[in-house]
């Protein structure tokens, strides 16, 4: 069986921690609130995928307050074309792969 990328690899090979979801819609970017079909709790890791403002796209963590953005993907640098993340649950999206696919970042 394989062992789990590490942190130090998964940002060499563009892998990027699990998410524990991924949106479906244009969602609100704060509070506790159900994605996917799931409720989010806090510390939850969420990708952001589907915002009517792109500049808002991203991997967040679930805050009570204000979402920010996940500590592996917080700039252009470590959210490249070619990035892939994981997705652990969800109605639609759980077991998916989504990979950033944009020539240059919006972060």
């Amino acid at each position: 069986m394989a062992r789990p990328a590490t942190a130090a690899v998964r940002l060499l090979t563009g892998e990027r921690e699990p998410v524990r979801l991924a949106t479906t819609a244009n969602i609100l970017l704060h509070g506790l609130q159900a994605i996917d079909g799931v409720p989010c709790a806090v510390g939850d890791r969420v990708l952001v995928k589907d915002q009517a403002d792109p500049t808002q796209n991203g991997i967040y963590t679930v805050s009570e307050g204000e979402w920010f953005r996940a500590a592996d993907a917080r700039s252009a640098r470590t959210l490249q074309k070619g990035t892939t993340v994981h997705t652990q649950s969800g109605s639609v999206n759980a077991g998916r792969v989504f990979e950033f696919s944009a020539d240059e970042p919006v972060v």
